[in-house]
């Protein structure tokens, strides 16, 4: 999986914060020319923020799609419901990815917005959990045109959390715990990130 293109989507700033961004992609180009087509097109994405709508959750762990446990659905389907007025909030996992991609290990701006196309959602909220890294990170993006609205990243207190051995955790209950940790302390900032969410749809 190209981890490179996860950590620029995801990465916002440093410690608790959450970034909104809502500028025009014409004017950027406006600004200065960009020669590569490529590049030129991402920047070209212009804000159309609308709820209610269709908002597909995704949830990576050490940057893979993986199914939410119950603990953590709790928090998420609790922060959901103080979330009037968005609409419609749809889990995918890694089943789901798994079918759109034979393989569970997927790139934001093409699998993921390709998975949730197919679902016929209009965002995307990106979850990320790196409990090696002491890291929770979201992302809220547009899946139409791949715009980035938001996002926030939280290291919560404490040491991170690794294998018996270091690296990555393998046991299930293990992991289950670390990521419940981070998904806790993640909460808070996906509550301001929707309210600032709303303050600037359209």
């Amino acid at each position: 999986m190209p981890r490179s293109l996860v950590l620029l989507c995801l990465v916002a700033v440093a410690g608790c914060a959450t970034d909104f961004q809502t500028t025009s992609g014409a004017a950027y180009l406006a600004a200065g020319g960009i020669s590569d087509p490529t590049i030129a097109a991402a920047a070209s994405a212009e804000p159309r923020l609308s709820f209610p709508a269709r908002i597909g959750v995704v949830r990576l762990v050490y940057y893979r799609v993986s199914p939410i446990p119950a603990r953590e659905r709790a928090l998420y389907d609790g922060l959901v419901a103080r979330s009037s007025g968005f609409g419609e909030f749809v889990h995918l996992g890694a089943l789901e990815s798994q079918v759109a991609d034979r393989t569970p290990f997927v790139s934001v701006d093409h699998d993921l917005r390709r998975l949730a196309a197919s679902r016929h959602l209009d965002y995307l909220l990106v979850l990320s959990l790196d409990p090696e890294r002491n890291s929770a990170e979201a992302l809220m993006l547009d899946v139409r045109t791949g715009y980035p609205y938001a996002s926030t990243q939280v290291s919560p207190p404490g040491r991170s959390r690794t294998g018996f051995f270091g690296g990555r955790i393998n046991s299930p209950r293990r992991l289950d715990a670390a990521t419940l940790r981070l998904a806790r302390a993640l909460t808070p900032e996906l509550e301001t990130m929707f309210a600032g969410l709303a303050e600037r749809a359209g």
